[in-house]
């Protein structure tokens, strides 16, 4: 029973929340408690709410896939003057929707497991009993704090059930959530099992969560905290290993993968407890159910993730960028255009596009003459990077001696150049999308997808992280090169290459940046990794952004706004402004919650951010 989805169980765990109160962050548990957890399987069912909550809308169902990789820098969503626009241009208030989502999610599940904890402590039950489930509640408790920490900094501190008129809780230093996290997962360490079904957390899952702690508290000052995560992941490094292939980490509901340290499982049918990824990101007619791309992948990251790796098997797996067209909501794939398949069957975006070549006869019994797919030429470009719109004109404008197939090929590079700097309002292929929470075949809002949250080859990553700080740059690129081999195996490819010894501390150290970036790409803590070394590297991010040459062509031919489909330069392109890298290290607290938090007031924000 217990391999079934736990967002099943959370029907029984919702009978003790009120309908009203769905997305409050106080516990409602409205039935008698001594009932409720007078037995093991009906704590276990209350337990099941708690994981629940983690995967709700307000969660990693959605908002929590969203704002990560949506609003990192390295995301696009529509230029129309809303607040998420602001906000994904590094130009954001307080008042954003799907932040505030994001904010009541994680204190939604902190509310639900501080009643839990306190509820489990009060039973009858046996320790034996009892001391796993406090466990999990408290390891879900401190990611909930973590996330919280990392994204917005000092947050309000609550370990207790509370009611409806104890809401006035002042901000707690960073530091004192992250003492809290730490003693919750050591407790997950001694009383978890080893192993569990995928979507529970475990002993090593909790040790591994300890190491990214002091990852994390290492990238943020702590000069002690190095020799904590390097005791951490060595100890949890034996219990996993790297999938053999990258694509398989992303296929429909993973399951047993050795590289998942923790994971959430959805459900299809959930109502509110469900993964809505697929939703955010797939495009217009790419698939079986209703698709909004709200958000895109940035050209800038394609870019640069291609000229850093040509060829990495990674990119098709992380980034979308032909799809099948679908004839509607659960109309399934159109029929075939031509008697055979054919590129019209199939919708092309950046970089790739499509053309005829002038005077070719059609194909016998075929309606339309036959199709080509090119794509930018990035080997000709001098910084595939960053594709300059003047050195793409110069490429289509020679074309003297061109043959009538580089004269067809010539004229779909002109039409993307123009769709993607010119027609931005007219234009909604301009821009890669991502890859890995797409579902041609989802159903509604839902999709078929698990969610890997923490992955093996990540904690590879910052494990060498932390060698290199110690000193032993040789073994960080040792580990990091094992991740790069995986890539290169997932695919029979040359690249990535392996990093080669004699690398500095410095430049290894923004290799990992960025590595820990491509792997991740698409997946959540996008927003956190960008931010995690603070404001050197994120302005060496955002340069990759500013400098790219088509969105710089686009923003310059559209100086009074781009309508729904433009691009942006953060903040004008001026990245030595260190107040505003220092107010994109962090989210805004928002709007609702300093409303409602009489402790709180339009001061108390993070850094940058006001009414």
């Amino acid at each position: 029973m217990k391999k079934l989805k736990y967002i099943f169980l959370l029907a029984g765990a919702l009978s003790l929340a009120s309908c009203e109160s769905w997305l409050d962050e106080d516990p409602q548990y409205t039935i008698n408690t001594k009932t409720q957890f007078s037995t093991v399987e009906n704590a276990k069912q209350a337990l099941m709410g708690c994981y629940g909550y983690m995967s709700a809308d307000n969660a990693y169902g959605q908002a929590w896939q969203e704002v990560t990789f949506g609003y990192c820098g390295f995301g696009w969503s529509q230029t129309n003057g809303s607040s998420t626009d602001l906000l994904v241009s590094m130009d954001g208030g307080i008042d954003e929707t799907i932040n505030t989502m994001a904010w009541r999610g994680m204190y939604k599940v902190i509310g639900e497991t501080n009643a839990f904890i306190a509820n489990i402590a009060d039973s009858p039950l046996e320790s034996a009993d009892k001391l796993p489930m406090e466990a999990a509640a408290r390891f879900l408790r401190a990611l909930a704090y973590y996330n919280l920490a990392v994204t917005y900094g000092d947050v309000p501190l609550k370990t207790t059930p509370s009611a409806h008129d104890g809401v006035a809780v002042p901000r707690s230093p960073k530091n004192e959530v992250f003492e809290l996290v730490r003693t919750d997962w050591e407790f997950a360490y001694e009383n978890l099992p080893e192993k569990d079904d995928d979507g529970f957390a475990t002993k090593w899952a909790a040790k591994a969560y300890l190491g990214k702690l002091y990852h994390t508290l290492g990238c943020q000052g702590d000069n002690t905290a190095w020799e904590k995560a390097k005791a951490c992941f060595d100890e949890v490094m034996p219990k996993y290993r790297l999938a053999d292939k990258f694509s398989d980490l992303f296929v429909d509901y993973v399951q047993g993968s050795p590289e998942s340290i923790f994971q959430l499982n959805f459900a299809l049918a959930g109502s509110t407890t469900r993964n809505r990824g697929s939703w955010l990101v797939a495009p217009n007619g790419s698939c079986n159910g209703q698709a909004w791309d709200r958000i895109r992948a940035s050209k800038a990251l394609y870019d640069y993730f291609l000229a850093t790796y040509p060829g990495d098997p990674r990119i098709e797996s992380t980034f979308l960028t032909y799809w099948k067209s679908y004839a509607g909501v659960g109309k399934g794939e159109k029929p075939k255009e031509e008697p055979i398949a054919s590129a019209r069957d199939t919708v092309y975006a950046y970089p790739y596009f499509t053309y005829t070549i002038e005077g070719e006869e059609k194909p016998a019994g075929w309606k339309k003459p036959k199709l080509y797919v090119g794509r930018i030429p990035y080997e000709k470009l001098a910084d595939p990077a960053s594709p300059k719109a003047e050195e793409l004109y110069a490429m289509i404008a020679d074309t003297a001696t061109a043959t009538p197939a580089e004269k067809g090929y010539l004229k779909g590079l002109l039409s993307l150049l123009e769709n993607a700097t010119k027609k931005p309002s007219t234009n909604t292929k301009s821009w890669p999308y991502f890859k890995k929470p797409w579902d041609p075949e989802q159903s509604g809002n839902n999709s078929h997808k698990n969610l890997i949250l923490y992955r093996y080859a990540d904690m590879l990553l910052m494990a060498a992280d932390v060698y290199n700080e110690l000193g032993q740059t040789d073994k960080a690129i040792t580990l990091a090169n094992e991740v790069l081999k995986r890539a290169r195996q997932s695919g029979n490819a040359s690249q990535p290459a392996d990093w080669k010894s004699g690398l500095s501390k410095e430049q290894v150290r923004e290799k990992i940046y960025f590595e820990r970036i491509f792997e991740g790409a698409g997946e959540p803590e996008m927003y956190q990794k960008m931010r995690l070394r603070g404001t050197e590297l994120l302005k060496k991010a955002f340069e990759v952004n500013n400098g790219h040459g088509i969105i710089q062509e686009s923003v310059a031919n559209n100086p009074k706004g781009n309508g729904n489909w433009g691009e942006r330069i953060f903040n004008d392109g001026n990245l030595n402004d260190e107040s505003f890298l220092k107010k994109n290290l962090l989210l805004p607290v928002p709007k609702d919650e300093i409303d409602t938090n009489s402790a709180l007031d339009y001061s108390d924000n993070n850094y940058g951010y006001t009414n």
